[in-house]
């Protein structure tokens, strides 16, 4: 699953800004990052929530006889 959200949506952690301030390299683009998991993850539905974000969800790779469950150890 890939969600992306604007920042009308979501306040951007700190710990995210200070890292990726030292990274050289070009900031990839929400859109590109939901065409790269779009490819990488066929077949997979995706939302487009206009201004505000995009959702994005997939189970390829996933055993159909064993679907994804979750754990919870108290």
């Amino acid at each position: 699953m890939l969600a992306v959200f604007s920042g009308e949506v979501v306040e951007v952690p700190t710990e995210l800004v200070a890292a990726g301030s030292r990274t050289p390299s070009p900031k990839t683009r929400a859109s590109e990052l939901v065409k790269r998991f779009l490819a990488g993850a066929d077949p997979a539905v995706s939302v487009e929530l206009g201004s505000l974000g995009n959702l994005a969800y997939s189970h390829a790779n996933q055993s159909l006889l064993l679907p994804r469950y979750s754990f919870f150890a108290a």
